[in-house]
C-alpha cells in the first residue's frame, strides 16, 4: 500500500511540477531573456521566488492528489498533462507574432475562427489523455509518468541553456552613479514663461467622438484650446515617434538603431535646437520612464545636454515584487495557453515599466499616478528659469484609468480618456491658481495612434488664447511641425525647422506619408536592436495620402507605396 501510494506521489509530482516549471520557470525565464532591453529587473529578482512556488505546489498537490479515489486521481491527472502538452504545442507549433510585450492597448484581439480550430485542438489533445486513462490504462501512465519527465528535460536543457550564455546584466543591476531621468521637478512650472506639453501615449483622434458621445462634457476642460482634428503622427509606434517629435529628426531604418540614437542627439542640429532653448532661458524637461525609446541601448547620459533633468546619481531603487511575480506568471500565461484565455492574461507593458522604480525622484508614468501625485503634491513655481516641460503619460495606451481619474483595472477606453481630461483639468486649475495659465503655451497630444488610424490628437492653446468653446481647425498638419511649433513659442527663429502649426492653413492640399513597421514576408527577417532574438516586424512601410483620416484609410487598406528594409528591429 505504501508502495502504491508512493509510485502515485511519484507520478503526480512529476505531472504537476511539469506544469509549474513551464508556467513559472521556463516561461518567465525565455521571456526575460528575449527581452532582457525592454526590463528593469534583473532574472534573480524572481527566478528563486517563482522556483520556490514551483516546489512547493507540486509537492502540495501531488499529496492531494495520492490520496484521492483512483477514478478522480486519473482525471485530474490527465487533464493537468494534457493541459501542459497543448500548452507545450501552442509555444512551439501554433503562437505567431505573439505581441509578448503588450504594445497593443486594446489587449490581445482574437480571431474567433482561430480561436475555435484551436480549442479543438487543445480538447482533443485532452481527450486523447482521458481516453487512454480509462481504456489503456498502462499506455496512460507511461505516457504521463515518462511523457512529463522527458518534457520537462528538454525544457530544462533549453533553461540552463538561457542561464549560462546570458550576459552579466541579466543576473545584476548596474551600481548607482548610472544616468537615469529624474522627477524631482515633474510638479514643476516657472514663474515666468511655460511651454508645457503633454503626450498622452497612444491616443488616436479617432477615440474621441465616442468618448465624447459617452461624456458630453468632456472636452469643456479644452475651451480655451485649438484642436487640429487632422494631425498626422508620421510614424506609428512610441519609437520612433518620441524622437522624431523632440529631435525633428527623420527616422533611419537602414541604420542600426543605438548608432542612430547615439547619432541624432550628438548632431548639431539637435544640439543646436536645445542650445536655442537655453539661450532663451529655458530649462527643457522630459518624463518618462521608457529611455529606451530615446537611447536604444545607449546610456541616458547621451541626453546629458539635451534635458536638464537627466542626472547622474546614486538609485535608491525599488522593486515590486509581488507585481514582478503576478507580471511573469500573467506574461508567461498569455505564451502558454489557448487563444481563448489569452485576453484574460494579456499584460499590457505598463504593468513591467511598474516594477523597479525610483524611491526618489521617480518619474511618474500612468494616468492615475500622475493624477494623484498632483492631488498630493500640487504644483510648484520656479522663479529663475522659464520652462519647457514634456510630460510622457501611458494615455490610452493602458486602459487602466477610470472616468474619475482615479486606477481601474478593466477601464474602457472612454473611461480612461474621460480620466486623462480629469487630470489635465485639474492640471490645468492649478496652473491658473499660480497664476501661469494665461501666459503659458500648453500642447496637448499623442505619439502615434493605431497603425491604421495614425492621426492624433493635437489640442493647442497660445498665450493670452481664450475662448467661449473649444477651436476646431482641419489644417492637414503633422507632427513634423512640433520643432518649429515649439521654437516659435520660445520666441526663436523657427525657419530652420519648417512651419509652425499655426503657418498651416485648412485649405492646404497637402501630401503626408505615415510609416508603419511592418512585417514584410518577401523581406528577411532582422534582429532585435538589443542583439537578444527576431524583431517582430522587418520594414517600414509607408502610406502617402492627401486629406484627412478618410483618405488615410484608403490608401492604408490599398498597401504601402514605399517599403524600406530595416537593418534591425526595436520591437
Amino acid at each position: 500500500m505504501v508502495t502504491k501510494k508512493i509510485a502515485k506521489f511519484g507520478i503526480a509530482f512529476g505531472v504537476v511540477f511539469l506544469f509549474f516549471f513551464m508556467l513559472l520557470i521556463f516561461g518567465p525565464a525565455e521571456i526575460f531573456f528575449a527581452n532582457i532591453a525592454e526590463f528593469e529587473f534583473v532574472y534573480t529578482d524572481f527566478a528563486f521566488a517563482m522556483i520556490g512556488i514551483s516546489l512547493v505546489c507540486s509537492i502540495i498537490l501531488a499529496l492531494i492528489l495520492m490520496i484521492l479515489p483512483n477514478v478522480l486521481y486519473k482525471i485530474l491527472l490527465s487533464l493537468t498533462f494534457g493541459f501542459s502538452v497543448a500548452g507545450y504545442i501552442q509555444i512551439m507549433f501554433i503562437n505567431s507574432g505573439l505581441d509578448l510585450l503588450g504594445m497593443n492597448p486594446d489587449g490581445y484581439q482574437m480571431n474567433i475562427g482561430q480561436a475555435v480550430i484551436n480549442l479543438i485542438i487543445w480538447l482533443a489533445v485532452i481527450a486523447l489523455m482521458l481516453y487512454l486513462a480509462f481504456k489503456d490504462k498502462d499506455t496512460w501512465k507511461l505516457l504521463v509518468s515518462y511523457g512529463s519527465e522527458i518534457l520537462i528535460c528538454i525544457q530544462a536543457v533549453a533553461w540552463c541553456s538561457l542561464i549560462f550564455t546570458a550576459e552579466s546584466e541579466a543576473f545584476q543591476r548596474e551600481e548607482s552613479g548610472q544616468y537615469f531621468f529624474s522627477g524631482e521637478e515633474q510638479y514643476t512650472v516657472s514663474a515666468n514663461e511655460n511651454i508645457i506639453v503633454f503626450i498622452l501615449d497612444y491616443f488616436s483622434n479617432e477615440y474621441l467622438e465616442p468618448a465624447v458621445e459617452q461624456y458630453p462634457d468632456l472636452l469643456e476642460v479644452m475651451d480655451d484650446f485649438t484642436y487640429y482634428n487632422n494631425t498626422d503622427c508620421v510614424y506609428f509606434g512610441t519609437y520612433p515617434s518620441l524622437i522624431h517629435i523632440l529631435s525633428g529628426e527623420e527616422a533611419q531604418p537602414q541604420t542600426a538603431i543605438n548608432n542612430w540614437c547615439y547619432n541624432l542627439w550628438q548632431s548639431d542640429s539637435v544640439q543646436g535646437f536645445y542650445q536655442s532653448l537655453r539661450e532663451q532661458n529655458y530649462v527643457s524637461n522630459f518624463y518618462t520612464p521608457e529611455k529606451n525609446m530615446l537611447c536604444g541601448m545607449n546610456s541616458v547620459e547621451i541626453l546629458k545636454g539635451t534635458f536638464s533633468n537627466v542626472v547622474n546619481q546614486g538609485q535608491d531603487l525599488e522593486v515590486d515584487y509581488e507585481l514582478l511575480i503576478k507580471t511573469m506568471t500573467k506574461m508567461s500565461g498569455y505564451r502558454m495557453f489557448p487563444y481563448i484565455l489569452k485576453p484574460y492574461v494579456y499584460t499590457d507593458y505598463s504593468e513591467y515599466s511598474e516594477i523597479v522604480t525610483e524611491r526618489t525622484n521617480k518619474v511618474t508614468h500612468t494616468n492615475s499616478a500622475f493624477y494623484a501625485g498632483l492631488l498630493e503634491n500640487g504644483l510648484t513655481v520656479n522663479e529663475e528659469s522659464n520652462y519647457y516641460v514634456v510630460q510622457h503619460l501611458e494615455g490610452t495606451h493602458a486602459l487602466t484609468t477610470g472616468s474619475d481619474g482615479a486606477y481601474k483595472e478593466d477601464a474602457t477606453r472612454e473611461e480612461t480618456i474621460k480620466g486623462c481630461m480629469v487630470m489635465l483639468e485639474e492640471y490645468f486649475s492649478q496652473l491658473k491658481e499660480l497664476g501661469v495659465y494665461d501666459d503659458a503655451t500648453i500642447i496637448v497630444t499623442s505619439d502615434h495612434g493605431g497603425p491604421r488610424d495614425s492621426q492624433v490628437i493635437f489640442f493647442m492653446k497660445n498665450p493670452g488664447e481664450t475662448h467661449e468653446e473649444m477651436q476646431v481647425n482641419a489644417a492637414p498638419i503633422s507632427l513634423c511641425e512640433y520643432p518649429a511649433t515649439i521654437a516659435k513659442a520660445a520666441g526663436i527663429d523657427s525657419t530652420p525647422y519648417g512651419k509652425a502649426v499655426s503657418e498651416i492653413s485648412e485649405n492646404e492640399l497637402r501630401e503626408r506619408t505615415v510609416w508603419v513597421r511592418l512585417m514584410v514576408p518577401e523581406l528577411p527577417y532582422v534582429q532585435k536592436y538589443s542583439g537578444t532574438g527576431t524583431g517582430a516586424d522587418n520594414a517600414y512601410c509607408g502610406f502617402t495620402y492627401t486629406g484627412g483620416i478618410d483618405e488615410l484609410y484608403e490608401t492604408y487598406d490599398d498597401g504601402a507605396d514605399i517599403v524600406v528594409q530595416e537593418v534591425d528591429s526595436f520591437y
